[in-house]
Formats: structure tokens, sequence, C-alpha cells
């Protein structure tokens, strides 16, 4: 009988993590592995929402700019491809801050030409709120500066 509920007991939070998506049981982790396998489709261009929540504000080498809705741009693919831009990989994640409905996340990734070859490395600092679809992106330090609207 023990053994009959142990198993049911690993089942059920099985069933639950596999059902969880992006939501509360995910890691930080795991959202920013999502969120650059989502850039380099290049369709957050036309929906934003698949990441972000609004107002988000990047503040990028310096310039700070207020997203207020997701009519606005986020990324201009155009003008990120124009740099030789094929894809981006992140090498390394380190969780800075994780709370109940906040986080922030230092992210080193490499950016790549189509031929593979380095374009790029660059660290960045995503803060994210917990939402009711899970973690999404409010805000993005990128210190040294990349393209990605004009």
């Amino acid at each position: 009988m023990k053994l009959r509920s142990l198993l049911m007991a690993v089942l059920a939070g099985l069933s639950s993590a596999a059902y969880a998506g992006h939501h509360e049981a995910s890691s930080v982790e795991a959202f920013i592995a999502e969120f650059f396998e989502l850039f380099n489709t290049t369709t957050l261009e036309q929906n934003p929402e698949q990441s972000f929540t609004f107002p988000a504000v990047f503040i990028n080498d310096g310039k700070v700019r207020v997203i207020n809705n997701a009519s606005e741009k986020v990324f201009d693919y155009k003008v990120i491809k124009a740099t030789g831009w094929a894809y981006t990989k992140p090498i390394n994640v380190s969780v800075l801050y994780e709370g109940k409905k906040s986080a922030m996340a230092l992210v080193e990734f490499n950016r790549y030409r189509k031929d593979d070859s380095l374009m790029s490395t660059t660290k960045v600092v995503y803060t994210l709120s917990m939402t009711d679809a899970g973690w999404k992106v409010v805000g993005v330090s990128i210190p040294g500066g990349i393209p990605l609207v004009e």
C-alpha cells in the first residue's frame, strides 16, 4: 500500500511538472533557454508577448528605451541581421536573484554569423517578472550595447 501511495505521488508530481510550461514551476534558467530559442526563430518581432510583459525597459549602452506595449518594436530583425547576425547561443546563465514574483539573471551569450563564425560575446542582465503565464522579461541592461532597433 505504501508503494502504491508513493507511486501515485511521484506520478502526480511528474504530471504537474509536465503541464507547468514556463509557469511557477519553471526555473529562471529554463525561461532564459526558451527565450533564446524564440529569439533565434525571429518570432519575437511579431509577438513579443511570448517573452515580454509591458511596460518593458531596455538600457542599451546607456540609452534608456521604455516600451509601453506590444505594439511598439522590441526588436527589428532587419537591423539585427544587417550586422551579420544569424543566431545567438547563451554560454553562461547566472541567476543573481530569484524570488516568487521577480528575478534577475546575468546572461553571457555568443552571437554568430551564418557560417557559424563568432561575431561577439556579450553580457546582459535580464530582469524578470512572474506573470500568470510564467516568467516574462521586464527589463534588459546591455552595458556594451548591441543593435536591436533603428
